[in-house]
């Protein structure tokens, strides 16, 4: 996913906007365009401005606007990556802050690891970023948090001086996707595609955070979440 690409994702009610608009635009250049004679008659003005041609351009871009917006709605309705973070949100993240504000937290802060591929988050890599954890002086500790309304779920925590810093916790949701990309790909073996994997897997990955920056905006939960990467720089 480009930076562009990445951008309209993340704006797409600009998108939205600008077909509503330009819409408008077309109707009104088309009652201009049928009523010219007579509003130049009665007016006593010229158009200066071709209507006709006018009316062509607005109306090109008006394409090009609603077919960037049906491929959005369209990777929106079929993205797996989508549906995952639509859960993960929902049936986590949302639950777990909510549920730690009435337990007494007045403003939990939630730590989301970001991985760069679906590796990092076998238990192998896990417990490699856990031990890079401590050694920055984390105590690690996992809790048990009983959820309203949902089983109960484990939750890591990131302690420095008996108090808890941060809620910490890796999307292992993301695993499931390996079968998607097989699928995608149609070969398991073939080394010389390896590059199409890693690419649909880095493309996922944005999918997910795409989703996931929109809905915790949409739940205003954006002081209560971050981000970071394997350098765990954020914390």
């Amino acid at each position: 996913m480009t930076k562009l690409t990445k951008w309209i994702s993340t704006n797409i009610w600009i998108i939205k906007w600008s077909s509503y608009i330009l819409n408008t635009v077309s109707i009104l250049i088309v009652l201009l365009w049928l009523f010219e004679s007579i509003i130049e008659e009665n007016l006593e003005i010229e158009f200066i401005i071709d209507l006709e041609a006018l009316f062509a351009v607005t109306t090109g871009l008006l394409v090009v606007i609603n077919q960037i917006l049906r491929n959005l709605l369209k990777d929106a309705e079929y993205s797996p990556a989508y549906a995952l973070a639509v859960g993960y949100i929902n049936n986590f993240i949302a639950p777990v802050i909510t549920q730690l504000k009435e337990n007494g937290t007045k403003n939990p802060k939630l730590c989301i690891y970001r991985p760069s591929h679906f590796d990092e988050l076998t238990s192998e890599n896990v417990d490699r970023v856990k031990a890079d954890l401590i050694h920055k002086k984390y105590e690690l500790t996992e809790i048990n948090l009983k959820l309203k309304g949902a089983r109960a779920r484990d939750i890591l925590t990131l302690n420095k001086k008996d108090k808890v810093h941060t809620y910490f916790d890796f999307p292992n949701t993301l695993l499931s996707l390996y079968g998607y990309v097989d699928y995608k790909i149609e070969s398991k073996a073939n080394t010389s595609i390896e590059k199409i994997k890693n690419d649909l897997i880095a493309e996922l990955i944005e999918q997910f955070y795409v989703k996931i920056d929109e809905m915790i905006k949409s739940k205003n939960l954006q002081n209560n979440i971050s981000y970071c990467d394997k350098n765990l720089t954020a914390l």
